[in-house]
């Protein structure tokens, strides 16, 4: 059955002239789900290209989105020269874990033969703290290319379920050429862990591509009604968000054509729409998601329809 989405528009793009461009990857946090409150953890670039996270409160209420404050600076520093993370660091999963925010993030290192190598991390920060600087639990990856994974792994999405953390990832194949160019191909890929820190692979993935779009990225997962739900983007020419549904959560079945959501016919989402998040307030859910250029015109709100 196809869900509908409808579009309540581009509810935050910085400013041009303004010293950071791009909003990537929003990742949403409900503080009060009774009083409308959010907080959206998202990428800023800064003049150099190099992106971090940042993040802005919210609220919403009668659909209407309002934002009450954008800290724009960064919240993590990146890593040290040489470290998997020294040349960006982008948040895509917060949990909360004891008295700890956790949150799962993906790192980059410019590369030579391809453009770039990513790897998984993990930071924290303590959950009552509003000022926050996140703390690495680690220098080096949780997640990296090993002997049976030689590609890239990124935007982790991870969930607590029956008493298990699951982690649901990109995982790169092998980079294909593409006018002269090394493109990257990737999938979805399924990993568990019973403390959130040391991880177990699957081998099968959870989502493939399909030879009309060699990437399939960005996942996010929700249980709703014990199915597991993903939403996630994928790219031929430019990126579409996709669905896919699971009973097991571990192997998804693609469901694109129910996902009820593409771009617009004009505007700042007419080009691509990508980085879907979904999560419930006041008894709706929502999609928060981005637009043209990867995130340049910033992100964009659409409430499911009844």
């Amino acid at each position: 059955m196809t869900i509908k989405w409808k579009k309540l528009g581009n509810v935050y793009c910085p400013a041009l002239g303004f010293k950071y461009t791009h909003a990537m990857l929003p990742e949403v946090e409900v503080i009060d789900r009774n009083k409308g409150l959010i907080r959206i953890y998202y990428t800023h670039r800064d003049l150099n290209n190099y992106g971090f996270p940042t993040f802005l409160d919210a609220k919403i209420e009668n659909n209407e989105f309002e934002i009450i404050y954008n800290h724009h600076e960064p919240i993590i520093n990146k890593g040290d020269i040489g470290n998997f993370d020294d040349s960006g660091v982008n948040i895509t999963s917060v949990l909360q874990v004891g008295e700890k925010r956790r949150f799962y993030y993906y790192g980059w290192n410019l590369g030579v033969t391809v453009p770039f190598r990513n790897a998984i991390g993990v930071a924290e920060a303590d959950a009552k703290c509003d000022k926050m600087f996140l703390t690495r639990r680690y220098l080096g990856p949780i997640l990296d290319r090993d002997r049976n994974h030689p590609g890239l792994c990124a935007t982790p999405c991870v969930i607590k379920d029956k008493g298990l953390f699951r982690m649901y990832y990109t995982q790169g194949t092998p980079w294909i050429m593409k006018n002269g160019k090394a493109n990257v191909a990737c999938c979805i890929g399924y990993a568990e862990s019973e403390d959130g820190l040391n991880w177990t692979r699957a081998e099968d993935l959870s989502v493939v591509n399909l030879p009309t779009d060699h990437v399939v990225t960005t996942p996010f997962v929700i249980v709703d009604n014990g199915k597991y739900i993903m939403w996630y983007s994928f790219r031929g020419e430019k990126y579409r968000i996709g669905y896919a549904e699971s009973f097991d959560g571990k192997h998804f079945v693609r469901k694109d054509n129910e996902v009820g959501i593409s771009v617009s016919a004009e505007g700042w989402d007419s080009e691509m729409v990508c980085y879907p998040k979904v999560f419930d307030l006041n008894l709706k859910r929502y999609m928060i998601y981005c637009g043209n250029s990867f995130g340049k015109t910033g992100f964009g709100l659409a409430v499911k329809s009844i």
